[in-house]
């Protein structure tokens, strides 16, 4: 156990840029982007409906007393959940090279001959890649949304001083956080289980490629795409991708149609009626239940077999 440890804080200090500073380098960017809302902007005039100038801190306070607070939890619960689609691209971005360069970089600099040399096994080697991946990166993704939204909160609060408005009735009160950050958790790992196949033939290809990763990992797909519609006419492959990416974005979106239910009343009839009849987004328990995600699973843990087996006897990249 202390040596699998070992193993998961090489890797957090190896790939230290893409799992901890990218994901901050995008949260500062959102909480800039609030700030200058905030400070840059709140003595600025706006127009209403083309008639008359108000600025924003008056807005605000007629907000405060004016907007149901029923709305204001839909409102704020929404937008505190949204930043999880941002972060999730983040989180694809850094696993996707992560996975192609995980196990190729060591046989480029040939560290894989010190590492081979230690009493570590290339099993545990690459399920420290897998773990890293699948449990680390997204959990360093969560808390670093985390804190992104308290900062922004904060921004918030302060705009509402300078407002005379109440930030705890207008931000705090109906933010319900903590069921938010909880929601985002699970939508992150979730979403993570459903590419696993994907993070499977990844690491597959990180394992045997001798060179450019990128185009071994994504032109062999291309073709087969291409050679199948010509030759049987069929889609089988894409139509397999695209559904992991649609379940990807499904385990994103699970909450949205969540917290849109719990204030069905507060919503527009046809947006209300809707969500309630026409899109119908599946709940996590659902997720889990659905066996195309186990076999998914399976399929990914095969892969990960493969790449375990390939590493043993692959020793450069040449």
């Amino acid at each position: 156990m202390k040596t699998f440890l070992t193993l998961l804080k090489r890797e957090y200090w190896e790939n230290k840029t893409g799992l901890q500073w990218v994901p901050m380098i995008i949260g500062g960017i959102a909480v800039f982007g609030v700030f200058l809302g905030v400070f840059v902007f709140s003595t600025s005039n706006v127009q209403i409906n083309g008639v008359g100038s108000h600025d924003l801190t008056s807005l605000f306070k007629l907000y405060d007393v004016s907007v149901d607070p029923r709305a204001k939890a839909i409102g704020v619960q929404m937008g505190i959940y949204s930043g999880i689609f941002s972060f999730g691209v983040v989180l694809a971005i850094v696993g996707f090279f992560y996975c192609l360069g995980a196990l190729y970089d060591d046989r480029k600099d040939r560290s894989i001959l010190f590492w081979k040399s230690m009493p570590v096994s290339d099993s545990m080697t690459v399920l420290s890649k897998v773990v890293t991946v699948m449990v680390v990166a997204p959990l360093f993704v969560w808390v670093i949304l985390q804190l992104t939204t308290l900062a922004i909160m904060i921004l918030g609060t302060l705009f509402a001083w300078i407002s005379d408005a109440s930030a705890w009735h207008n931000i705090w009160q109906p933010s319900n956080l903590f069921v938010i950050a909880f929601y985002q958790l699970q939508a992150l790992y979730v979403a993570t289980l459903w590419a696993a196949p994907i993070i499977g033939y990844l690491l597959l290809v990180s394992s045997w490629t001798k060179k450019v990763p990128f185009l071994v990992a994504t032109v062999p797909v291309i073709l087969v795409i291409i050679a199948e519609s010509i030759v049987t006419n069929t889609a089988y492959v894409v139509s397999y991708i695209g559904e992991r990416f649609v379940m990807i974005w499904s385990a994103y979106i699970t909450p949205v149609g969540k917290i849109a239910g719990d204030f069905s009343d507060v919503i527009d009839d046809d947006v209300s009626e809707f969500i309630e009849e026409d899109w119908l987004p599946l709940s996590f328990g659902e997720h889990l239940m659905d066996m195309d995600l186990w076999f998914g699973l399976a399929f990914g843990a095969v892969l990960v077999v493969g790449a375990i087996m390939i590493r043993r006897y692959r020793d450069e990249a040449l």
